[in-house]
C-alpha cells in the first residue's frame, strides 16, 4: 500500500527524520481493510513514537476494529473511561498474538 499525500506530511512534522523511513515501512506493511483511515487513526494514537506505531500496527493486523475504535471512539464511550489504550493494546497481543 502506498500511503496518502497527507499521511507523509504527517509524518515527517511528528517523527524525526532517523524515524520516517521505519513509520512508512511500518504503515505500508499494512494489508487489511480502511487502509487510509486506519494509516491517520495509527498516526493519531503514536503520538509521535516509532515503537507505537510498531505496536498499533500489529493489533491492526489482529482486528483492526480495535484502532479504529480506540482513535475514533473511545473517549465517549463509557464503559472504558480511564483504561489506558496501549495496555488494551499489551492484553490483545499478548491474548491473541502470534503463538509459537
Amino acid at each position: 500500500m502506498s500511503l496518502e499525500q497527507r499521511a507523509l506530511e504527517r509524518i515527517a512534522k511528528e517523527f524525526p527524520a532517523a524515524e520516517q523511513a521505519s513509520v512508512i515501512e511500518l504503515l505500508s506493511g499494512y494489508s487489511g481493510p480502511e487502509n487510509g483511515r486506519l494509516t491517520r487513526d495509527i498516526l493519531e494514537l503514536s503520538k509521535g513514537s516509532l515503537e507505537n506505531v510498531r505496536r498499533f500496527t500489529k493489533a491492526a493486523q489482529i482486528d483492526y476494529r480495535d484502532i479504529l475504535y480506540w482513535a475514533e471512539y473511545y473517549e465517549n464511550d463509557p464503559m472504558l473511561r480511564g483504561r489506558d489504550p496501549k495496555q488494551l493494546v499489551e492484553e490483545i497481543l499478548a491474548k491473541w498474538g502470534e503463538k509459537k
